[in-house]
């Protein structure tokens, strides 16, 4: 749905958790902004922008860096942002990492619903892929195209068969693929576990905020299972549009992603920029665009009536 104003939320929510590879504790205050203040993170004096430029670490997730003031694992909460509609938040957090949660962002979609949603004055910009544009090579790339939605595809290839090789496409006019992709979880291989602990990551990591998938004999080790049907892709593409919103703006245009992971994201969105491949427009241009193009039935799920 393309929102015609910028928003934030009503009141400030608090958010507690662990992280997921610190193991430490941690609270995040949500805060409302006004205008054109964008999304910016307040830890230790420093304010910290949510944009590429601010983007430095991405081992099993993105973390963001100024003056040696760092946040990690920011993307399920970009995620929950971009899923809202929310263009302007200060968020406090008073350690180095976002809470995990249940490891997708729909409590923090969850959090934001309950601050309520503010629309603001200002008309809202989007940035609108002009021509295609891809990061990457045959091994993965992320890729772009002029569309009048934002469409967000992800093509997964491993050599299981719990996963295995397929791809999975989020419309964001979908209400179902929209309430599943916010509530898919990050996983990892439990072949990767002793791994990751060694390099001292996924210290919070647990069966309560992560899917644990055995690739050797194809089952997942959470009592529970998958929550729905590819469920690992879908958090793929979860994570594939809170790295996006590292652009600064909601994107309007069609991704598609092939193996990508959060280093490729973050190359792929320092592209759209190099390469000037998108145009900021407000939203009352591009609705119009929609209306001189689309059928009723679409302008209706647009429209949001």
């Amino acid at each position: 749905m393309i929102c015609l104003y910028q928003r934030t939320i009503k009141k400030p929510v608090e958010i507690k958790g662990i992280g997921l590879h610190t193991g430490q504790p941690v609270r995040i205050r949500l805060l409302p902004a006004g205008e054109f203040e964008g999304i910016n993170f307040l830890r230790k004096g420093e304010i910290i922008p949510a944009k590429v430029e601010s983007a430095n670490g991405f081992t099993f997730s993105t973390s963001l860096e100024k003056n040696g003031v760092k946040i990690k694992t920011v993307e399920h909460l970009m995620a929950a942002l971009y899923l809202t509609g929310i263009d302007n938040v200060y968020i406090e957090i008073d350690n180095e990492e976002v809470p995990i949660l249940d490891g997708s962002a729909k409590p923090f979609v969850e959090a934001i619903k309950s601050a309520g949603i503010q629309p603001l004055k200002e008309e809202k910009l989007y940035a609108v892929i002009n021509k295609r544009v891809r990061a990457g090579d045959w091994n993965g790339y992320v890729e772009g195209r002029p569309n009048l939605s934002l469409i967000v595809t992800y093509h997964a290839s491993y050599n299981n068969d719990i996963i295995g090789n397929k791809a999975f496409t989020f419309e964001i006019e979908n209400r179902e693929d929209y309430l599943e992709i916010l509530s898919a979880r990050t996983y990892c291989f439990l072949e990767e576990v002793e791994y990751l602990r060694q390099n001292g990551l996924a210290k919070g990591g647990s069966l309560d905020n992560a899917v644990v998938i055995d690739g050797k004999n194809g089952c997942v080790v959470n009592p529970e299972g998958f929550r729905f049907k590819d469920e690992p892709i879908k958090h793929k593409a979860l994570d594939l549009i809170g790295d996006l919103y590292l652009l600064g703006y909601p994107i309007i245009g069609e991704i598609y992603s092939y193996k990508g992971g959060h280093k490729l994201n973050a190359e792929f969105v320092r592209t759209l920029k190099r390469e000037n491949a998108f145009e900021l427009k407000y939203a009352s241009e591009i609705l119009e665009k929609i209306k001189e193009t689309q059928c009723p039935d679409f302008l209706s799920k647009v429209y949001g009536r």
